[in-house]
């Protein structure tokens, strides 16, 4: 499934030349909007997380909230917008991990995911587990091995689309192990696990909050976590334990303004958004949803983004994924 990105530069002329419009006639008061762009679909962890936040930041801001979703070319063309707002502190990014695979998979990418963007905080962490099909005769991560290994080619891991950080897991899980299975995208996590449960495909790695309502009504099965030991199911060991050290998929949830942000501004959204994080009913929101509130400093999140993409850059282009 390929993504054309001289039609995503033609979306993105036009969708930036309409938000410069917009910015030229808006007034520069203080009760102007502030504008999360969450640039995935609506109903995921991302864009429950912004929703919570625009919620309980209006009044916290003094200001209206509002929450724009600008899906595309795997976030690209939303955040590709925010990159060229005015840096004024009212239009942010609600990212995912994801966004710093961009100048590994798309040769052409619109905008920098480091220079172009300011930290504001890293807002969750979220586990990634590896799930199966219940029709998969297998319970753990060594007999998942062995099975496919006995069947090259014959089997295939699902993803939430091309270039997702579900796919990239599922990519380096398959590496690491010696696995020949066919990678089988689709437009979001919901997509990919209805064909999962179904038997079309065998595995994926996706949240722990995404999967945990199928795992509970027996639908899918977790082989391991990607990261860390998981406290609701302690005996499920991760990826790395099973064999393959070094392996940690994780996902997580982050802030990001323009840069050229004032830095006065990022320190009041920052302190904003992380007591807004703390709240107890906001806190207990995201937890059941798979989530870990960080709730970090500016430098600590700008320290992740540049670590996390040299780490994921290096796999991406080793393993020759690419989004062209």
């Amino acid at each position: 499934m390929s993504v054309s990105f001289r039609r995503i530069a033609a979306c993105l002329s036009l969708t930036l030349g309409a938000l410069g419009a917009a910015q030229a006639q808006a007034p520069a008061a203080s009760g102007r909007p502030l504008r999360i762009v969450v640039p995935y679909a609506s109903g995921g962890l991302a864009d429950i997380t912004a929703r919570l936040l625009s919620e309980h930041l209006a009044a916290r801001l003094h200001q209206p909230v509002v929450v724009e979703n600008k899906p595309g070319a795997n976030g690209a063309i939303g955040t590709a917008q925010v990159a060229k707002a005015a840096p004024d502190g009212n239009t942010l990014v609600y990212v995912v991990s994801s966004h710093v695979f961009g100048r590994a998979l798309i040769p052409d990418l619109p905008f920098d995911p480091i220079k172009d963007f300011a930290p504001v905080t890293l807002a969750t962490r979220t586990a990634m587990v590896l799930v199966a099909s219940p029709s998969l005769p297998v319970g753990n991560v060594p007999e998942l091995v062995a099975y496919v290994r006995a069947r090259p080619n014959q089997l295939a891991f699902a993803s939430a689309g091309n270039g997702s950080n579900v796919h990239v897991f599922g990519q380096w899980f398959a590496d690491l192990a010696g696995l020949k299975m066919t990678h089988v995208p689709y437009k979001g996590s919901a997509a990919a696990h209805m064909d999962l449960i179904a038997g079309r495909t065998q595995i994926v790695f996706d949240t722990l909050g995404a999967v945990q309502p199928h795992v509970a009504a027996g639908n899918l099965k977790i082989l391991a976590a990607g990261a860390e030991r998981l406290s609701r199911y302690p005996d499920i060991p991760t990826v790395a334990e099973a064999g393959y050290p070094g392996f940690r998929a994780e996902s997580w949830g982050a802030v990001l303004a323009p840069a050229g942000t004032p830095p006065a501004r990022i320190d009041q959204l920052n302190r904003e958004i992380v007591a807004a994080l703390k709240l107890p009913e906001v806190r207990k929101r995201l937890e059941d949803a798979g989530a870990q509130v960080v709730g970090s400093t500016p430098a600590e999140l700008g320290q992740t983004l540049v670590a996390e993409e040299q780490k994921y850059g290096e796999l991406i282009r080793r393993m020759g994924i690419r989004l062209e």
